[in-house]
């Protein structure tokens, strides 16, 4: 009997029951939420958009214009007067400007010339780089004026006028379109947008009189605010 209970106890030493592992479930990431874009931030891209666009077929067909011009000079050219190709040369450098953009390393900072058109600086590198709306209220940017930017290690961009464009000033009223944003209208129904920084800062309203910078050989859409006389 004894001997029995022994086998037994032997048996169920080695016979276990094996409990099925639980294994720990990872918690699943939770997704993130979109961060939505406001309605005035889309409005602002969507002008910006507008604005690029528009500038860009107009440096198109200027440079078509003058691309004309120059061609139509060239055929004038005597090869019996050879030194007549000097006016040539001299008014198609007036045409197509003298200046060459350049992008170059200085003093561990990255410079980069290049032009603005109403809301960026298109960089001799053909990169848009964005120029803050006080700076170009203060320093009363035009399109075709030549920027330097300089680009820090921190990442900070430092940007200098180097080289204005032709202006001419206009007289305006300042008007606002149906999505809120100001414009100047000429007296012969031309419209120009302008820095919504600059009118706040003129406190500008619509009727008021103001006068205005714009390009004098560049029929662009942008215009610099030189002043605004209240109504």
């Amino acid at each position: 009997m004894a001997e029995t209970k022994t086998k037994e106890t032997a048996a169920a030493k080695e016979v276990k029951a094996v409990e099925p592992k639980v294994e720990a479930k990872t918690a699943e990431p939770k997704a993130k939420k979109a961060t939505k874009t406001s309605k005035d931030e889309l409005m602002e891209k969507y002008l910006q958009m507008v604005q690029f666009v528009q500038n860009t077929v107009g440096n198109i067909e200027n440079d078509l214009k003058r691309v004309s011009i120059v061609l139509s000079q060239l055929s004038k050219f005597n090869p019996e007067k050879p030194e007549s190709f000097l006016e040539i040369d001299k008014d198609a450098k007036d045409f197509f400007g003298e200046t060459e953009l350049k992008t170059y390393s200085e003093e561990n900072m990255e410079v980069v010339e290049g032009k603005f058109d109403g809301y960026f600086m298109i960089g001799a590198d053909q990169k848009k780089y964005p120029v803050p709306l006080n700076y170009s209220s203060k320093t009363k940017l035009i399109p075709g004026d030549v920027l330097k930017l300089k680009i820090l290690e921190d990442g900070k961009f430092i940007y200098k006028l180097i080289q204005p464009a032709d202006r001419k000033h206009v007289r305006a009223i300042l008007s606002k379109t149906e999505d809120n944003k100001f414009i100047a209208m000429t007296d012969d129904g031309k419209s120009f947008f302008l820095n919504q920084a600059a009118v706040s800062f003129f406190k500008g309203k619509p009727g008021d009189e103001l006068y205005i910078l714009v390009n004098e050989k560049d029929d662009s859409a942008f215009a610099a605010i030189e002043a605004i006389i209240k109504k």
